[in-house]
């Protein structure tokens, strides 16, 4: 998957695999049904770990530029808990 992270198209597949569409795992968890759609594009901690949960791996291997060394979002992102 490289440094530049996952192809928003693997995210997808992933999800798919694990027997979900993008809308069922972001209304499934109480957001719009957009959600995980625009976290494969703009950075949103939240989303990005729940959909890292669910394929089961770290928000880190899947957006690598979107965090530091340590796991911890870049960019004074903050990772909330809901």
């Amino acid at each position: 998957m490289g440094v530049q992270g996952w192809h928003p198209e693997q995210i997808k597949a992933a999800i798919r695999m694990r027997g979900k569409t993008c809308v069922q795992l972001s209304t499934d968890a109480g957001y719009c049904r957009y959600a995980v759609h625009v976290a494969l594009s703009k950075p949103w901690p939240k989303i990005e770990a729940m959909i890292a949960a669910f394929i089961g791996t770290k928000p880190q291997l899947i957006w690598p530029a979107r965090y530091d060394t340590s796991g911890a979002p870049l960019s004074g992102r903050q990772v909330a808990a809901r």
